[in-house]
């Protein structure tokens, strides 16, 4: 029968086809997977395939769906990759959303924000706009003992004190406060912990070259025990509103043929440099970490997702609070990229934490995390 014939080689054909494709994902999704191990400053490729990481997953799930529909075996190929890389796609979605057993006194609830600077740039008569009240409203609501704040302003001298402020609206008396300097000139913006407790020694950790990122770390005394509290701001990506409005034409409409190819490359050149100099901050926070005398609680914007080389050496010997007791999926920007999960809250192995939460309230370009933590033993 020439028609049955035709018929069975057109399949064949397109199942040969599907099967090309679907490897091509799988290793897609591999490279995604390594690219946390694999230092961007020499292997720089993979880090523009850890960005892709939850994308090369999406569509291993698309060919499970399709071989189940033609009834292959051949979904065991997605299935069986997307199995050996859930440790990593458990950074990206969450389906245990714990909650404590304990009595709020037993722990202290941390809150990390990057406030983009309060909103400070549409501020009328150095009146607060409503983000910026929104914001102060929520720290305050939230009720934290401690308080991590990247993109922090200190507000316009003699009319608006954000110090002042936060310590009012949440009853945070004790602070460490990182100002930038540029040209030997301290500048009003920078990083903030806030605590509910005494801060007993703070430190700054300075990023070579870069005036805007840095991270602190503050030794703050919490029932008869010292923990160490960093706070994290890594490389932005920088990107101008031109490249923006670019990554959402070329979004909206991928068939448009006069999207300008050097807009492009000029978007991977700047992914690809704040990779490196993330890369270079991450192990560097990392050292200081191993080296702390006291069980640390790391908390900040990474600028990063869950698979990329930055976050793996910083969580390295933490657990994710995230991955304790989060739900759903962790997108925590509010922008346009990156959209997964950049902002972070992790902490020491000897401490437990419950209660993970994004807050989805747009004040920001970022939505704050929080997690309660508990635990404190002896060493």
């Amino acid at each position: 029968m020439p028609g049955y014939e035709q018929k069975k080689k057109s399949s064949s054909f397109l199942t040969k086809v599907l099967l090309a494709f679907n490897m091509a994902v799988v290793i897609a999704l591999f490279a995604g997977f390594f690219a946390a191990f694999l230092a961007p400053d020499i292997h720089w490729i993979f880090a523009f395939a850890g960005l892709a990481f939850p994308y090369a997953a999406i569509l291993n799930l698309v060919f499970i769906l399709i071989w189940m529909i033609l009834g292959k075996k051949y979904l065991l190929i997605s299935l069986i990759a997307l199995l050996l890389c859930w440790t990593r796609l458990s950074g990206y979605i969450q389906f245990n959303g714990k909650k404590t057993t304990n009595t709020e006194e037993e722990g202290f609830k941390v809150l990390s924000y990057n406030v983009r600077i309060f909103d400070l740039y549409n501020w009328k008569k150095n009146k607060l706009t409503n983000n910026a009240s929104q914001i102060l409203n929520l720290l305050g609501s939230q009720q934290p003992d401690i308080v991590c704040l990247q993109e922090y302003h200190a507000g316009r001298k003699g009319m608006v004190d954000i110090q002042d402020s936060i310590k009012q609206y949440t009853g945070l008396k004790y602070h460490h406060i990182a100002y930038a300097k540029y040209k030997n000139k301290t500048k009003p913006y920078g990083i903030a912990t806030f605590s509910r407790w005494p801060i007993i020694a703070s430190e700054t950790i300075k990023f070579e070259n870069n005036t805007v990122n840095s991270c602190i770390y503050s030794d703050i005394v919490i029932k008869n025990d010292t923990v160490r509290v960093y706070n994290i701001h890594l490389e932005s990506i920088q990107f101008s509103n031109e490249d923006y409005l670019y990554v959402s034409e070329l979004t909206n409409q991928p068939d448009k043929q006069e999207l300008n190819s050097e807009n492009l490359f000029k978007i991977i050149r700047k992914l690809k440099k704040a990779f490196i100099t993330r890369a270079n901050q991450a192990r560097t926070v990392a050292a200081c970490i191993k080296k702390s005398p006291y069980k640390v609680v790391v908390c900040g914007d990474f600028n990063d997702t869950p698979s990329s080389y930055s976050y793996n050496q910083i969580s390295s010997g933490l657990l994710d609070a995230f991955k304790q007791s989060g739900r759903g999926i962790g997108q925590t920007y509010a922008g346009t990229l990156p959209s997964f999960r950049i902002d972070y809250i992790l902490h020491d192995m000897r401490f437990s934490s419950t209660e993970y939460a994004r807050i989805r309230e747009r004040w920001s370009d970022h939505y704050p995390v929080t997690a309660r933590i508990f635990n404190l033993k002896e060493d």
